[in-house]
């Protein structure tokens, strides 16, 4: 078992998915960075859907272990709007979300559309309240190496948006680089629908993204930000795919630098 691996508790037994793993830093070798594996789940969900909070204290579970052990395991929540006129209007909701969500359906074979949703690496779909298969996906792609890696730096500047410098090795023809800004927690009291009289606890929250085509292995990104955008309780995550199949490549994430 190889040194990734072996930081994997099953999750199948109800236990913690990561242990101690050797952190990332920018001292490791290029060689070994590129052999890093990482798992991207995209979580869609809403706050009118009465099984979305599972999911959300399940995820919330991997995105810690995962901070805690820096391993390369990436949570994104993005709240959908197929809900909203079933009495509550999830704030968080945005109609990209749910076309986003549409496109994987489109690309992931005989596959309906609900929610829970999660896709992982972009090419596998599960229930984001499905414990034992998801915590099988990471473990057995934790094991597996990549001919890809990504690096990010991020900062704000004064004109109220962030500068994102990226750097990818390996291949890169035909491919794209998403930037998410990500709540990292979100406390929302919800007073109709099916989650009625409910505090829910959300975790990774999309609140902005960007998809841009990928010219060079170096680039430069830009995202606007409303003047004010507490940027303390939020992060970066970034992901690269293949344009058409949408298969997870490379990965990272940071905090912002103001």
């Amino acid at each position: 078992m190889n040194k990734i691996s072996s930081v994997i508790i099953s999750l199948v037994l109800g236990t913690s998915v990561f242990a101690q793993q050797k952190a990332k830093t920018p001292e490791m070798p290029i060689e070994e960075k590129l052999y890093q594996p990482v798992v991207v789940i995209e979580n869609f969900s809403s706050e009118g859907c009465s099984s979305c909070p599972i999911a959300d204290e399940f995820l919330a579970k991997i995105i810690h272990m995962s901070d805690s052990s820096n391993t390369p395991v990436y949570v994104l929540d993005f709240h959908v709007d197929l809900w909203n006129k079933a009495g509550w209007v999830d704030k968080y909701s945005d109609s990209n979300f749910t076309l986003r969500q549409k496109s994987y359906i489109g690309k992931v074979p005989n596959q309906a559309m609900y929610t829970p949703q999660a896709f992982l690496n972009g090419t596998v779909t599960w229930p984001g309240n499905a414990q034992k298969e998801i915590g099988q996906f990471i473990q057995n792609t934790l094991q597996q190496p990549l001919k890809h890696f990504l690096r990010i730096t991020a900062f704000q500047n004064a004109l109220d948006s962030i500068t994102i410098d990226y750097n990818i090795w390996g291949k890169t023809d035909s491919s794209i680089i998403n930037f998410a800004i990500v709540f990292n927690e979100i406390y929302s009291k919800v007073t109709a629908g099916e989650n009625a009289n409910k505090l829910l606890h959300h975790h990774n929250v999309v609140k902005f993204f960007k998809t841009e085509n990928v010219i060079f292995n170096r680039g430069r990104s830009f995202i606007k930000i409303p003047p004010g955008f507490d940027l303390s309780q939020a992060r970066l995550i970034a992901f690269v795919q293949h344009e058409r199949s949408w298969q997870v490549l490379a990965a990272d994430q940071l905090i912002i630098a103001k």
